[in-house]
């Protein structure tokens, strides 16, 4: 046996060092020795898949033949000979810095072959790990294990099971996997100089066609299972996708015939690959400060750029045209559930003239800050306002019984009670309830300073509350949601009772009775207790339920910082911060062109319009959305009451970037008018384009709560955030 030859590289922050390694017979590898479990190391650093057909696609590996020291790590060089009469170069520059380790690497193809190749990098853990002994981080895919994910989720429990999770970068909000090992160590691997090109064909392929493509410049990560033990962590390029049990398709998971969607550069002489990768080593540090650290590892490494808008012109646009979307049926005012963004129209669908509360159809929230924008508008424009804000608040205290409720709204033409998904659940929703309810107590309190009372306002949500507090378990658990009409309990699952938290600590505060804060205060603690402190943020929207998704983060966020606001307490606005902390690895912080090569006319997101903070809609697609638009105010108080700098950065993205699709003038794209965006889109295949292009009311709600929430918050404050160059 040749005895091992070992080079000390160098050593990372954290106590490791870096070892360049040699099998004796002529050909080096790395190892990375931390002092914990987070030891990792690649005997042959030089690795390529071949594919010649669908029947032979074969892994070819090797290690470094030249190895050069340099004053931060080593320059390896190798060269793998895959077919005859082709040989493919590797270039390897590794850099350490700190507890990084950092890979720049080039592939030269010379000589010609039918085929393809991706090249990967990866490293592997000790023997003794399988995927159930690490926690899992992929921003908006997995946070630990697959429990609260769907089973077809990328990360969902098929993969995790068989040991293989394989995803395309370009579903990523930044581009990074990360194991953290039990003993408080990690890595986490990173594409800290993202591109993301691809072309239409990729981009509207359904059935995972097998395609070769030079213009590919997205990657993949990759976490593998060994059959003997050990996990391999890494990243390929370009992003070939193998045989797996599930895959994401746009905004809906599908699975392909094959389950793969692979994708391969030619074996083209000449050809080059050019990408860099950054391994982050993480020690001391429990599971949620590690991918905190991680993401801000990677923000802060990519500096997402803020396209600056006119915010005072983009909230006059937003203000007009929801108030134009208004309709008025036999004396009941109200937004309409679904409009079609390109033309404003109602579609023929019974049930796109339901008005719905909270959730995706938010009209008490619409129509509170239509209430607003009519107190700083003085003109006849700002009087229709407040006529249409006054209609639609009394049209729904007129109109719905809420204790227990009726229905989650009802619908404008027969005035019959209705909910937000009858096709799903025939059940009313907690959250969809007490969302808006706390925008009625708003609207209250500002018509009351006016001078002005509407008691039928405050009596109908101290209705609910009241019969709200009778249905608190005595943990400070809630249900999830009830029968319509009957107050019998639906969905008794505990997991989105957090949503009462804002709520009743606004009805305490109109109604100065301590036991609405008092029960808030009890529902903190059990969510904060049984679900958050261990980052299950889980049940946030109404048709997905349990899930991990961004919204039971923001819902999170915005309830432990009205606790915080109202106690004074501390320790509410540490676990603010853990909810921020976990809802902002949603946001896109790189941005992912479209297709060069696809006709921007067949395309809902444009070309050249920059999708840096887009929000990822929930763990189990690759859809994104602008729902983060409506928290600017909650990372601007962070800010405001943390002195993170970072979270005035989120929140500038969040006020910005996410106006970066919607309608303005001089700049309509192909939509009805000035202030109107469709949902959402595709982001990973298929790329820009969404699964339907229709308006709900939340879409201009959630601009309009992010600008003029932070406004009435702290004015100073909204300029720093909303006017270049204001501090």
């Amino acid at each position: 046996m040749i005895p091992e030859e070992t080079v000390l590289v160098g050593h990372l922050s954290i106590g490791g060092k870096v070892l360049a390694v040699s099998s004796g017979a002529g050909e080096w590898g790395i190892r990375v020795e931390t002092p914990g479990k987070a030891s990792v190391s690649q005997s042959q650093p030089i690795r390529l898949c071949i594919y010649e057909s669908e029947a032979k696609i074969v892994d070819v590996s090797g290690g470094y033949k030249a190895l050069e020291k340099t004053s931060s790590g080593f320059t390896g060089k190798g060269e793998l000979f895959p077919l005859p009469g082709v040989a493919v170069k590797f270039e390897d520059r590794w850099i350490i810095n700190g507890a990084i380790l950092s890979l720049a690497r080039k592939v030269l193809v010379a000589g010609n072959a039918p085929g393809g190749f991706y090249s990967e990098i990866n490293f592997a853990t000790g023997s003794e790990f399988f995927f159930p002994d690490v926690d899992h981080f992929a921003p908006g895919i997995i946070y630990g294990g697959p429990e609260s994910l769907l089973d077809r989720a990328p990360a969902g429990m098929a993969n995790f099971l068989a040991g293989h999770i394989q995803i395309r970068e370009d579903v990523f909000p930044l581009p990074m996997y990360g194991l953290y090992f039990r003993d408080g160590t990690s890595v986490t691997v990173f594409n800290s100089r993202p591109r993301g090109d691809t072309t239409a064909e990729d981009s509207n392929d359904r059935e995972g066609i097998t395609r070769i493509d030079g213009r590919f410049q997205f990657g993949a990560f990759v976490a593998s299972q060994r059959a003997h033990g050990g996990i391999d962590v890494g990243y390929r390029f370009p992003g070939s996708v193998d045989a797996h049990r599930s895959r994401v398709d746009s905004l809906r998971g599908a699975a392909s015939p094959a389950g793969a969607r692979r994708r391969f550069h030619p074996l083209k002489d000449g050809l080059t690959q050019a990408y860099e990768v950054a391994f982050r080593f993480g020690r001391d540090e429990t599971f949620h400060r590690f991918y905190a650290q991680a993401w801000r590892w990677g923000w802060e490494t990519l500096k997402p750029k803020v396209d600056a808008y006119d915010i005072a012109m983009i909230r006059r646009v937003l203000v007009d045209q929801l108030a134009g979307t208004s309709m008025t049926v036999g004396g009941r005012t109200g937004f309409p559930f679904l409009l079609e963004s390109e033309t404003g129209k109602l579609g023929i669908n019974v049930r796109h003239t339901d008005a719905l509360l909270g959730f995706v159809g938010k009209n008490i929230e619409g129509a509170a800050l239509l209430l607003q924008e009519a107190e700083a508008d003085k003109t006849p424009r700002g009087q229709k306002l407040r006529q249409l804000a006054i209609a639609i608040l009394d049209t729904f205290v007129s109109n719905l019984k809420i204790a227990p409720p009726d229905g989650e709204g009802f619908n404008l033409v027969t005035g019959k009670p209705t909910v937000t998904r009858p096709d799903l659940f025939l059940s009313v929703h907690l959250r969809a309830i007490t969302d808006d309810l706390r925008w009625m107590l708003k609207a209250y309190q500002r018509e009351l300073r006016n001078g002005k009372d509407h008691p039928e306002w405050l009596l109908w949500c101290r209705r609910f509350g009241e019969w709200l507090l009778l249905q608190q378990r005595p943990d400070g658990s809630f249900p999830r949601s009830w029968v319509p009409g009957t107050g019998e309990i639906f969905d008794a699952s505990s997991t989105s009772g957090y949503n009462a938290m804002a709520f009743m600590v606004v009805l305490s505060q109109v109604t100065g009775q301590s036991r609405f804060l008092a029960s808030a205060i009890r529902t903190g603690d059990y969510y904060w207790l049984t679900y958050h402190s261990r980052d299950r943020f889980i049940g946030g929207t109404l048709d997905n339920p349990n899930i991990l998704d961004k919204e039971a983060g923001t819902l999170s966020l915005e309830g432990y910082m009205t606790l915080y606001e109202a106690t004074q307490d501390p320790k509410w606005l540490r676990y603010a911060i853990a909810a921020a902390e976990y809802a902002e690895t949603w946001i896109y912080g790189w941005n992912i062109p479209m297709p060069a090569d696809e006709d921007d006319s067949k395309l809902h997101w444009k070309k050249g319009v920059s999708t840096i903070g887009l929000n990822k809609i929930n763990s189990t697609s690759a859809g994104g959305d602008q729902w983060m638009a409506g928290d600017v105010d909650d990372f601007a108080k962070l800010y405001y009451y943390a002195k993170d700098a970072h979270d005035l950065e989120v929140a500038r993205i969040l006020l910005h970037n996410t106006k970066n699709m919607i309608a303005l003038p001089g700049r309509n794209y192909d939509l009805a008018g000035p202030g109107w965006q469709q949902e959402h889109w595709g982001i990973s295949p298929r790329r820009g384009i969404g699964s339907h292009r229709g308006w709900l009311p939340w879409v201009t709600v959630n601009h309009l709560e992010g600008i003029l929430a932070l406004e009435e918050f702290n004015y100073d404050l909204f300029r720093k955030i909303a006017v270049p160059g204001v501090e």
